[in-house]
């Protein structure tokens, strides 16, 4: 039990960071202005309305892979099965996700694909653990 919950703790981390990884790499390419205050809505709203479309592209990105990293990763370290390490990082990420997306208003389709992003990618997850254990 221990094991698992550590397990859990470290695939959230894995995923986690990278998210921070490839949306990092996101703003080495297209640097936000300097001075940007990220606490003021509006200013950050008018930033990403003004990003070019592959710009966007790195935080779906990041969501998937964040989601598929963090479940693998646990499901190695711990014993339970790999949906429940899928079910638990996929739904604290999908949560984080919604809660960037309420904060920060994105288009439509960039909030569409970012909330499947996250479940594809932990069903994902769980398929390649599975199958790898056959």
């Amino acid at each position: 039990m221990l094991r698992d919950v550590a397990a859990t703790v470290v695939g959230l981390a894995v995923a986690i960071a990278v998210i921070m990884g490839i949306q990092s790499i996101g703003h080495v390419i297209w640097p936000p202005p300097e001075g940007l205050d990220w606490n003021d809505t509006e200013v950050v709203q008018t930033y990403v309305s003004q990003l070019p479309f592959a710009a966007l592209l790195f935080p779906i990105l990041s969501y998937f892979l964040g989601a598929l990293a963090g479940p693998v990763v646990a499901s190695k370290i711990g014993t339970a099965r790999p949906i429940v390490f899928g079910g638990i990082i996929g739904l604290v990420l999908l949560a984080f996700t919604i809660a960037n997306l309420i904060q920060i208003p994105h288009p439509h389709w960039f909030s569409a694909l970012a909330v499947a992003a996250v479940p594809v990618g932990a069903w994902l997850a769980i398929n390649i653990v599975s199958h790898g254990k056959d």
